[in-house]
Protein backbone atom coordinates (compact mmCIF):
# COMPACT_ATOMS: atom_id res chain seq x y z
CA UNK A 1 0.00 0.00 0.00
CA UNK A 2 2.75 2.53 0.34
CA UNK A 3 4.79 1.17 -1.86
CA UNK A 4 7.22 4.25 -3.24
CA UNK A 5 6.12 6.59 -0.63
CA UNK A 6 8.92 8.23 1.05
CA UNK A 7 8.76 10.26 4.38
CA UNK A 8 10.26 13.62 3.98
CA UNK A 9 9.35 15.06 7.61
CA UNK A 10 6.77 16.53 9.33
CA UNK A 11 5.16 19.90 9.05
CA UNK A 12 3.59 22.22 11.81
CA UNK A 13 0.41 24.03 10.54
CA UNK A 14 0.52 27.76 11.75
CA UNK A 15 -1.97 30.15 12.66
CA UNK A 16 -2.80 30.87 8.95
CA UNK A 17 -3.25 27.25 7.96
CA UNK A 18 0.74 27.71 6.17
CA UNK A 19 3.01 25.01 6.08
CA UNK A 20 6.52 24.41 4.91
CA UNK A 21 7.67 21.87 2.86
CA UNK A 22 10.61 20.07 3.42
CA UNK A 23 14.06 21.51 1.22
CA UNK A 24 14.39 17.65 0.12
CA UNK A 25 11.04 17.34 -0.93
CA UNK A 26 11.58 20.84 -2.98
CA UNK A 27 14.60 19.73 -4.48
CA UNK A 28 13.35 16.19 -5.54
CA UNK A 29 10.32 17.54 -7.10
CA UNK A 30 11.48 20.29 -8.33
CA UNK A 31 9.21 22.70 -6.35
CA UNK A 32 10.19 26.36 -6.85
CA UNK A 33 9.08 29.51 -5.73
CA UNK A 34 5.54 30.57 -7.41
CA UNK A 35 5.00 27.11 -8.50
CA UNK A 36 1.35 26.18 -8.29
CA UNK A 37 0.49 22.67 -5.77
CA UNK A 38 -2.75 21.61 -5.53
CA UNK A 39 -4.15 20.40 -2.80
CA UNK A 40 -6.63 16.83 -2.73
CA UNK A 41 -7.87 15.40 0.05
CA UNK A 42 -10.50 12.85 1.01
CA UNK A 43 -13.81 13.91 2.95
CA UNK A 44 -12.94 11.01 5.46
CA UNK A 45 -12.47 12.69 8.93
CA UNK A 46 -11.12 9.45 10.45
CA UNK A 47 -8.76 8.46 7.56
CA UNK A 48 -6.82 12.42 7.12
CA UNK A 49 -5.29 12.36 3.81
CA UNK A 50 -3.51 14.80 1.82
CA UNK A 51 -2.29 14.91 -1.55
CA UNK A 52 -0.36 17.79 -3.11
CA UNK A 53 0.10 17.51 -6.72
CA UNK A 54 2.21 20.23 -9.12
CA UNK A 55 -0.30 22.11 -11.09
CA UNK A 56 1.92 21.54 -14.68
CA UNK A 57 1.86 18.05 -13.90
CA UNK A 58 -2.00 17.89 -13.57
CA UNK A 59 -2.13 19.60 -17.22
CA UNK A 60 0.22 17.28 -18.35
CA UNK A 61 -1.78 14.16 -17.32
CA UNK A 62 -5.15 16.54 -18.82
CA UNK A 63 -3.06 16.58 -22.02
CA UNK A 64 -2.66 12.90 -22.07
CA UNK A 65 -6.16 11.85 -21.55
CA UNK A 66 -7.28 14.00 -23.70
CA UNK A 67 -4.94 12.27 -26.34
CA UNK A 68 -6.33 8.98 -24.85
CA UNK A 69 -9.67 10.03 -25.13
CA UNK A 70 -9.39 10.89 -28.80
CA UNK A 71 -7.36 7.62 -29.93
CA UNK A 72 -10.10 5.56 -27.91
CA UNK A 73 -13.04 7.37 -30.23
CA UNK A 74 -10.83 6.63 -33.61
CA UNK A 75 -10.96 3.27 -32.57
CA UNK A 76 -14.74 2.76 -32.27
CA UNK A 77 -14.94 4.04 -35.64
Amino acid sequence: MFKGIKFYGSVTVGERGQVSLPVELRKKQGIKTGDKILVLGRDEKDAACVFLMKGDILSKMMERFKNLERIMREVKK
